[in-house]
């Protein structure tokens, strides 16, 4: 699995870039903003997702693991692919897509071409609790179990968690402040 690279861009096409690196060249599918900033003979480091076919292999790269991260998240919804995938990674910032499947903004999802409002419903359906998890603090686990006891859904008491703004370090104020949001 070649899940990363160093090297020299030696072609630019729409929506892909070749990569040199000893003495091979790479063919890595690629955002748009990537390819804006970024000219043929540039040296690059780039995180990529090798996906194989019986009639191809394909390369799709990303500038920040965080981003190939949430990719590898979206390939574990149903029916999204790795061009899907690929497409929707690279249509915004990772972190207002993320706050969109927070907040289950269809019509914000629904916006990125090739996601419909089922797809977007799927991806808010599957991805909400798993992001809201993996935004968890150590710490903050305490603070789920406690809501969990008190007889709101783990999902849900995850999510809560992952609203409190960081000022508030005190346990017992972060319990007051997620009753307060569950309570709206």
């Amino acid at each position: 699995m070649i899940s990363y690279l160093k090297g020299k861009i030696i072609y630019k096409g729409k929506n892909f870039v070749i990569i040199e690196t000893g003495g091979i060249g790479f063919q890595i599918f690629v955002s748009e903003e990537f390819l804006t900033k970024r000219k043929v003979g540039d040296a690059v480091e780039i995180f990529t997702h090798e996906y194989l076919r019986e009639d191809s292999r394909e390369l799709y790269g990303f500038a920040e693991i965080s981003e190939l991260e949430f990719f590898w998240k979206l390939l574990d919804v149903s029916g999204i692919g790795p061009k899907l995938a690929h497409r929707i990674v690279s249509a915004h910032k990772l972190e207002k897509i993320q706050k969109a499947i927070a907040d289950s903004d269809l019509s914000f999802l629904s916006s990125i071409s090739g996601v419909g409002k089922k797809t977007a419903q799927k991806i808010i359906l599957e991805l909400k609790g798993k992001l809201a998890e993996s935004k968890l603090a150590s710490g903050e686990d305490e603070i789920v179990e406690a809501l969990v006891r008190l007889g709101y859904k783990k999902a849900e008491a995850q999510e809560t968690v992952g609203r409190i703004g960081e000022e508030i370090k005190n346990p017992e104020e972060k319990i007051k402040a997620a009753l307060k949001i569950l309570g709206k």
